[in-house]
């Protein structure tokens, strides 16, 4: 209307002022300052349906206040802290907030004649060293346990503790998940923590798992906030928030999602999940090549991609291309998901070819788009037009963006970033294979300078990390931080050959895997005619270094 209505007015500071999705209501704190005391005195202001009281009379509508001092559940000593974020539920009827403990402010008047102290106390029993500990101490300072306000009921509800610090709240805010680390805090085992049901709107908790691994063997709530996803027993599990009760899915198939490559030590993780379908019934699971379809109800899965990644041994992973779209109301699905009654479109790459594209998935079949010897960035479609964004790469072409059509064919190249590169010499590279002892199929990269010519025997560099052959289609510029290890057309320009192998680790014997690999692939160059097996040398970085050192004690193959 052009009007302005005041919501609010006092002499207090406000603060965190949050809209919902639908952007009819507004939370806000509003506080102020105690004497010698660290954290603000805050209260939580929330406005519900602002626009239709608004326009009624241009009278602001009357607010719901929740004051921590007048909740005889509120802990005492404690604040609604502005040091964290509020978030409606998508229900808008709860609000999240940050709690925490007052304490006294650090006096900055104080002066002295007595010297500064210089000595940090560690002790054994402490949880974390004390380098972590220096490190984290500012964020642990600020640190809040998550709360929830009931506004329909008008309600505090305590929901996170010190004895269950992290809280993962469902979309929906019906329901949270809670992690109690407590005892599994320990530098030679893999993190891992209890988990538990939260009802927020009593705060009940129901354990849900003990001793269950995070990090990459967690996924998370789903965006309906019906289930909570895990990796149990070498399969996907899913934890029926409503029901209480957990199941492994799959039905009991055969098909294994083990990333069985995953080199670090303790339990192997899968290869983790693409998402969750727009109704809301199964995950997406990303199998090392192909996509699977798992519903959450345990019943039989279905292999999306057909097998032809496992055929091929074409890795294939979802591609969001398609912009969200905030006008889009939550009624017809959580944002996000992925609707399988529409094309949608998948990242291609081959595992031993190195080549990338993109392939489209539409009515259960597999039609290529793009696949050719080259790398790219996930595509972005324009919101109002069939046109898309992406880049392209290669070892000697820079990812300058480029637009095309929906073929992504017909792309044209839009920037030019680089274009001094052509006044110097590149290089090219090639791919090669070879073995460990094991008989494990590895791959190898080889820089060569432009001049060479073929039967030459040239000096070469050798320098190595992890993995390196998925790189091959990979621009580097040049710098002076990486230098002829990092960036091999440095030393490429120079007439160097340049090798970069990758490395099968075993558990407890990193070095001599280094050694291992790197001599198996020096010896596949040499035997390949490309380099002079008395000019040959060795280099990493950080713990490459730490290799190259060793391997420079071990092998007499390096000058």
């Amino acid at each position: 209307s052009g009007r302005i209505v005041t919501l609010d007015n006092d002499a207090l500071e406000y603060q965190r002022m949050t809209w919902n999705e639908d952007a009819d209501a507004i939370a806000v704190l509003k506080g102020k300052d105690v004497e010698k005391m660290r954290e603000k005195d805050n209260v939580l202001v929330m406005f519900t349906d602002v626009p239709a009281a608004i326009g009624l009379d241009d009278i602001a509508p009357t607010p719901v206040i929740f004051d921590p001092k007048k909740a005889d559940t509120f802990p005492k000593g404690w604040v609604v802290s502005d040091r964290a974020a509020l978030q409606w539920s998508e229900d808008n009827k709860r609000v999240f907030f940050g709690m925490k403990e007052q304490v006294v402010a650090p006096d900055t008047t104080r002066r002295t004649t007595d010297e500064q102290q210089d000595v940090d106390v560690w002790n054994t029993l402490d949880e974390r060293v004390q380098s972590l500990q220096m490190i984290r101490a500012e964020a642990d300072r600020n640190f809040t346990f998550r709360q929830v306000f009931d506004v329909s009921a008008s309600r505090f509800v305590k929901l996170a503790d010190a004895t269950m610090r992290e809280l993962d709240v469902a979309p929906d805010g019906k329901w949270a998940v809670g992690r109690d680390q407590r005892g599994y805090v320990d530098e030679k085992k893999r993190p891992a923590a209890d988990f538990y049901r939260v009802n927020t709107s009593t705060g009940e908790r129901t354990l849900m798992m003990k001793g269950q691994q995070v990090g990459g063997h967690t996924y998370g709530i789903s965006p309906h906030g019906t289930h909570f996803l895990f990796w149990k027993d070498n399969r996907f599990q899913a934890y029926d928030l409503n029901a209480g009760t957990a199941k492994t899915l799959g039905n009991g198939t055969a098909i294994s999602f083990i990333d069985t490559e995953d080199d670090h030590p303790g339990t192997k993780p899968s290869f983790g999940l693409a998402g969750f379908t727009s109704d809301g019934k199964a995950a997406i699971a990303q199998h090392r090549y192909d996509l699977w379809l798992m519903p959450l109800d345990g019943s039989s899965p279905k292999n999306l991609t057909n097998g032809v990644g496992a055929k091929n041994d074409i890795r294939f992973r979802y591609a969001r291309v398609e912009p969200i779209d905030p006008t889009v109301p939550r009624s017809v699905g959580p944002r996000g998901t992925i609707d399988l009654s529409k094309p949608i479109m998948l990242t291609a790459y081959g595992q031993w070819t190195k080549k990338a594209g993109f392939y489209e998935l539409k009515g259960g079949e597999l039609k290529e788009l793009l696949y050719e010897d080259a790398s790219f960035s996930a595509p972005e479609k324009a919101a109002k037009a069939d046109r898309f964004l992406f880049t392209r790469q290669t070892f000697i072409e820079f990812p300058d963006l480029r637009v095309s059509g929906p073929s992504l064919t017909d792309s044209k190249k839009i920037t030019d970033a680089n274009p001094h590169q052509k006044d110097y010499m590149w290089g090219r590279r090639i791919l090669f294979d070879y073995k460990n002892k094991d008989g494990v199929r590895l791959q190898g990269v080889l820089a060569l300078p432009d001049d060479y010519k073929e039967g030459e025997k040239r000096p070469m560099l050798v320098t190595f990390y992890e993995k390196n052959s998925q790189n091959l289609h990979r621009y580097n510029a040049p710098s002076f931080l990486t230098g002829m290890g990092g960036s091999p057309m440095e030393a490429v320009s120079r007439g160097y050959l340049t090798m970069l192998p990758d490395i099968h680790y075993r558990t407890g014997n990193s070095h001599s895997d280094q050694l291992e690999g790197v001599e198996a692939a020096t010896r596949k160059v040499i035997e390949m005619g490309y380099a002079d097996p008395k000019r040959i040398g060795v280099t990493g970085h950080s713990y490459g270094g730490e290799g190259a050192a060793f391997i420079g004690t071990q092998s007499k193959m390096f000058a």
